[in-house]
């Protein structure tokens, strides 16, 4: 097997037209302190927001942060967390009942959580997929034949419930590399080793709900549309139902108006929501992006048949971004990133 030599790729997020330095966005470089707490795993992510735009107008990147972090249970039991850079952790366990705190030391700074307990998830009984047609959409757009996707479970009677659904699709990554061939003379595209590799869509919208004056009730939340399109022939998708804390349920439902706004990555609009249960011990004023989440789940798999025949409708066609490498023996590693994995997705069916 021949593997590609390394290339490295600066990704300077760019809007490279002319600027005017006197007109930029403030470009006040903000820490961000994102975590999460569950029953199978800790996740922890620590980094600085973009740092500044130059003359020509693009985005420069600062230095990751020098970084120790811990998180401490309600008996004090302490856990050093061995990778602050967004990376799954395994090895911890959380527990329903249980609280844990945050403590975070930045460049010499040091920050910690409210506490947070961990509260019980009902099962998610199951998963609709009805086929509909978005008529208000031109046909040319590739949701406008597609398959809207419903979560249905049962509140927890007699306390306060906050929920949050996310969702995951996973395919099998087609290719790892895009990249100019100077022998082809034009870019190709360059097949995963190993070949069990899989590309990874979350959701980027934030969909909540609380059980107030509905106590006990059904819930039944719409959780994605999904294109009818091929390929994949056949779609997973993995769905979760998190119980999560009042806190970051209000934090979660005052994004979704800021996600609405439209702007550059500099623009932190007025209603730009900050960490809520995140501080600087020596400064409280500090404004920290990120949230630290406490959170039980149930979760379920449901595969969609693209090859399914509806009346009136056929799936759109996407096609690959180039044509692979005429070199057979090249190829590009899978490696672990937030957008692929070479773990196997749970209730993966080949």
């Amino acid at each position: 097997m021949k593997f590609l030599g390394t290339i490295c790729c600066i990704y300077i997020f760019s809007c490279q037209y002319p600027v005017d330095l006197s007109n930029l966005p403030d470009t006040q470089k903000f820490l961000v302190i994102d975590a999460a707490v569950t029953e199978d795993f800790l996740r922890v992510y620590v980094a600085y927001s973009l740092e500044k735009v130059t003359s020509s107008g693009a985005y420069t990147l600062p230095k990751p942060p020098l970084t120790k972090a811990v998180i401490v249970d309600g008996k004090g039991v302490r856990y050093t967390v061995k990778n602050t850079t967004g990376v799954i952790d395994t090895t911890f366990k959380g527990r329903i009942g249980e609280t844990y705190q945050l403590l975070v030391e930045v460049d010499g700074k040091s920050y910690e959580s409210e506490k947070q307990t961990m509260q019980a998830c009902p099962e998610l009984d199951s998963l609709i997929v009805q086929y509909s047609r978005e008529g208000f959409r031109s046909r040319d757009d590739l949701p406008y034949d597609g398959f809207d996707v419903y979560a249905l479970a049962k509140d927890v009677p007699g306390k306060e419930n906050y929920y949050q659904w996310h969702w995951t699709h996973y395919a099998r990554a087609s290719y790892c590399l895009k990249a100019y061939s100077p022998a082809e003379k034009l870019d190709v595209l360059f097949p995963c080793f190993p070949a069990d590799c899989w590309n990874i869509v979350e959701n980027d919208k934030v969909i909540v709900q609380h059980d107030k004056l509905r106590d006990g009730s059904a819930l039944n939340q719409f959780v994605v549309r999904v294109p009818y399109s091929t390929p994949p022939n056949s779609y997973h998708l993995q769905i979760e139902q998190r119980a999560i804390s009042p806190s970051v349920f209000e934090y979660l439902r005052s994004l979704e108006t800021q996600t609405e706004n439209v702007g550059t990555l500099f623009d932190l609009p007025a209603q730009t929501r900050f960490n809520p249960n995140v501080f600087n011990l020596a400064d409280k004023s500090e404004k920290l992006l990120g949230v630290f989440s406490v959170y039980s789940y149930r979760y379920k798999v449901v595969y969609i048949d693209m090859r399914q025949i509806i009346p009136s409708a056929e799936p759109k066609v996407i096609t690959l971004p180039a044509k692979f490498s005429d070199d057979t023996r090249a190829s590009a590693p899978c490696t672990e990133e937030t957008f692929r994995t070479k773990i196997k997705p749970k209730g993966w069916i080949n």
